[in-house]
């Protein structure tokens, strides 16, 4: 076969405060040939969570962190251009941990295994590369059909398991997670309410994503907002931030509520960064509420009930998501993650890889 070169990103060292292009050496090497029973996958598509700037520090976490010299982790869509396996032919569409770079040997694998690979696993070894869901947009599996579409799903309807007339307030709700999040409550009956910043997040989610009123942090005080849109508090408060926007939605949360803790963007996931705690803690207990934390692979045995579900939803009509698309080479992912913490993302943050 021809001799293509990879394009890769390899972690150099560990970023303090914000990762930039110098914490990564840019490597080109020679795409070695897949072995029976794996594929040569093309990778067209990358995506970004605010947890890969996690992985990037060297500490216990959930998931390892990235071994430095070693391709950043990362999920991706790409194409099959050599097969050496029924399972996955030449120009199948599949997804999977293929790190920042731009071609991946891979092997078949399951839905579950692939998902967990991209949040447990290591940036070594064979990944696994599952087919994208046929009838859905092809970036779809990085997004609503991927972690942060399933995150959304566990945290809001098995977590919050909000009930028909309760209302719900999503902070982040303009980001991937928290946009399906809000409709998913909606799906159930609820009252939504978003926290966004900006006219053009505050504009989709009312008009596309369907949420019943939206707080705009930049320009409204959120705690005293919140309020005004519910006096008797929220039953449920779906947290994406942390730090001052978790305080002011504690302070709102109804007798008997729940907070779900699914992220903590304000933080930066800096190992450096020293993130606000709520001084608020106390309304938790005054108020008999819950508050609960979790990591979506704690519903690993459900990932396929969930997939079906959220593809259902798509195909009908029903389930809608907004998508921050850069194009570029795989030297632009740094500057691409970083969109995310500066809050300048619409739903996922993708880039699209321009192939030399």
């Amino acid at each position: 076969m021809t001799r293509l070169v990879n394009r890769q990103l390899r972690l150099a060292h560990r970023p303090t405060w914000t990762a930039t292009l110098d914490d990564f050496v840019l490597d080109e090497v020679a795409v070695p040939e897949p072995g029976a029973g794996q594929v040569l996958v093309r990778v067209d598509w990358l995506a970004f969570d605010p947890a890969m700037r996690g992985w990037m520090n060297d500490g216990p976490s959930y998931a390892p962190p990235v071994p430095l010299g070693e391709v950043m982790r990362g999920h991706a869509v790409g194409e099959v251009v050599v097969s050496k396996t029924d399972e996955l032919p030449v120009g199948a569409v599949v997804t999977g941990n293929f790190g920042w770079q731009t071609h991946v040997v891979a092997q078949p694998g399951s839905h579950s295994a692939a998902l967990l690979e991209h949040i447990h696993a290591a940036a070594v070894g064979t990944p696994v590369a599952r087919p994208v869901p046929e009838g859905v947009p092809v970036t779809a599996a990085l997004g609503v059909l991927g972690t942060t579409g399933l995150t959304a799903y566990f945290g809001m309807l098995q977590l919050a398991s909000p009930r028909p007339g309760d209302v719900v307030l999503v902070s982040g709700a303009a980001g991937a997670t928290g946009s399906v999040a809000g409709q998913l409550a909606r799906f159930a009956g609820a009252r939504t309410i978003g926290i966004a910043g900006g006219a053009e997040k505050v504009r989709w989610l009312s008009e596309v994503g369907g949420f019943d009123d939206v707080i705009d942090y930049k320009a409204e005080d959120v705690r005293a907002r919140t309020h005004e849109l519910a006096p008797d508090g929220v039953d449920v408060f779906y947290d994406n931030v942390g730090g001052r926007i978790l305080e002011a939605g504690i302070a709102n949360i109804a007798q008997r509520g729940t907070v779900v803790m699914c992220g903590g963007i304000s933080s930066g996931y800096s190992d450096e960064a020293v993130a606000y705690g709520p001084t608020n803690l106390s309304t938790i207990t005054v108020r008999s509420a819950d508050m609960k934390g979790f990591i979506v692979t704690d519903f690993v045995d459900r990932f396929d009930e969930a997939t079906r579900r959220l593809v259902d939803w798509i195909r009908q009509g029903r389930l809608v998501w907004a998508e921050d698309v850069h194009e570029g080479g795989v030297e632009d992912a740094v500057d691409t993650m970083n969109r995310l913490f500066d809050g300048k993302n619409l739903g996922k943050q993708l880039l699209r890889l321009q192939h030399k």
